[in-house]
């Protein structure tokens, strides 16, 4: 016979193996799934917290109805602010977000005094999340004022974080001893634990006084480091 035969069990072998390569290439995307979606998922979360944080001046809402953004001066005694209108009764619960962004009025500006500068923190609201920190009562709440307690499908995705202002050498503000800002857990070393980090550079505000910060068009600059994982 002139005609070459192929067996049927080769080609029986060379169809199976052609579908068995094709499922395991098509499953191989999968094994990842779980690595990618952690990362995708803390990403946002962390440059979230941070743009709350650099961006806003945060809620305070009254029982009375009254909203504002000096959620730091809970009685209203600030020295530039023409309103004395926020009740201290249930103050932690009447914040609804914690931002760090300055009023204009604290600038002496002639505006609103819900107007705030973005990318300039206000070393009052600083001090005011550094003392929620170091009240144990307070800590659990500042997750939740910061958005970074969600559920999704009714099941709790707990983030841990870690926020700090630094100088450009990586130092905290004004030193170790005494921070003016860092709150939260530690930054976890070791294990299989994702850890997204963001920097803002930011501006302060010009009360500070403090030294050996880079200055920028005049005006004293530091960093806001924000790490999130779960």
């Amino acid at each position: 016979m002139d005609d070459g035969q192929v067996s049927m069990d080769f080609l029986m072998a060379i169809t199976i193996f052609a579908l068995g390569l094709v499922l395991l290439i098509s499953q191989v995307p999968m094994l990842f799934a779980p690595l990618q979606t952690v990362s995708t998922d803390i990403q946002p979360v962390a440059y979230r917290t941070s743009m709350i944080l650099v961006e806003d001046g945060g809620i305070y809402n009254e029982t009375t109805g009254y909203i504002t953004s000096n959620w730091e001066d809970p009685e209203g005694t600030g020295e530039n602010y023409s309103q004395n209108c926020i009740n201290i009764t249930n103050y932690t619960d009447n914040v609804k977000r914690i931002g760090l962004a300055m009023s204009t009025m604290e600038l002496g500006w002639s505006s609103s005094s819900e107007d705030i500068v973005p990318n300039t923190l206000s070393v009052n609201k600083m001090k005011a999340l550094q003392d929620w920190q170091e009240d144990t009562a307070n800590q659990s709440k500042i997750v939740k004022k910061l958005g970074l307690l969600v559920t999704y499908n009714n099941n709790p995705i707990n983030y841990s974080y870690n926020i700090s202002l630094v100088n450009f050498s990586d130092n905290l503000i004004p030193n170790s001893s005494a921070p003016l800002l860092q709150i939260g857990d530690s930054i976890p070393t070791s294990g299989s634990v994702t850890v997204e980090k963001i920097e803002r550079i930011v501006a302060i505000d010009n009360t500070t006084g403090l030294t050996g910060n880079r200055t920028i068009a005049g005006h004293e600059c530091a960093k806001l480091v924000v790490y999130v994982w779960r």
